[in-house]
């Protein structure tokens, strides 16, 4: 990171919730939840509890009258406002993604509300967007670091020499010729090498995506935040 130039850091898990649930976005998102996460060195952490405490914070900006939209924990145990399992039906004042997982559909990507059991992303978002504050605010970083899309209006506002700190779905890449025998492990060797071998790609994905009306745009923008990745740059072509 103390080398000059441009970098690229990217992290599996959401940036960001449906513009719907109204919650923060962006770098006071990171923030709210580095304030609100608790995580030891033996791995014990509060997610649940915090979700449960969100879903509350949601239910009574939209309305209320439904359950979630977090759902998923641990068998035995019991959250305040969390239930184990998705809501039937999922409550229709609240997304069941953001728009990129809308378009991303039909390649299985998971909802970012879901907490809990196989594939589920939204406990590594809600760890992970802690870490990311700490990025864009460490000392030795801040001046540097930007937050895509929010901070870089797509790729209008990254400088030479930017730390562009990405939301990325390794599954968009292919791995398939990746020797190493755990999927997660491929899967992260080939968006390293795509990221490393195809600069332009990376650089038309970091562009504004293509298909979106002016008001998506502007929503995923500032409020939901979007993937980056081969797929979508291929759009871009």
């Amino acid at each position: 990171m103390a080398e000059p130039g441009r970098a690229l850091v990217g992290f599996d898990f959401a940036f960001g919730y449906p513009a719907d649930a109204r919650l923060p976005a962006g770098r006071v998102l990171c923030a709210r939840l580095a304030g609100l996460i608790t995580d030891a060195a033996d791995g014990a952490n509060n997610r649940f509890a915090v979700a449960g405490a969100l879903n509350r914070e949601i239910q009574a900006a939209c309305g209320g009258g439904f359950r979630g939209p977090f759902w998923g924990h641990p068998p035995g145990r019991r959250f305040p406002h969390l239930r184990p399992t998705r809501p039937r039906p999922f409550p229709a004042a609240v997304s069941d993604g953001r728009l990129i997982e809308r378009r991303l559909a039909s390649r299985g990507i998971q909802s970012p509300w879901k907490l809990f059991t196989r594939a589920a992303v939204g406990s590594q978002t809600l760890m992970g967007l802690p870490t990311v504050h700490r990025l864009l605010t460490d000392a030795a970083l801040a001046s540097r670091a930007r937050l895509w899309p929010f901070d870089t209006r797509w790729d209008a506002a990254i400088a030479g020499d930017s730390i562009v700190i990405a939301e990325l779905w390794p599954s968009l890449v292919d791995c398939r010729r990746q020797p190493y025998p755990i999927k997660d492990a491929r899967q992260v060797a080939a968006a390293r090498d795509w990221a490393l071998d195809r600069p332009d790609e990376v650089a038309r994905a970091l562009a504004c995506p293509p298909g979106l009306t002016a008001a998506e745009e502007r929503t995923c923008r500032e409020l939901e935040g979007w993937i980056l990745g081969p797929d979508m740059c291929a759009q871009n072509a």
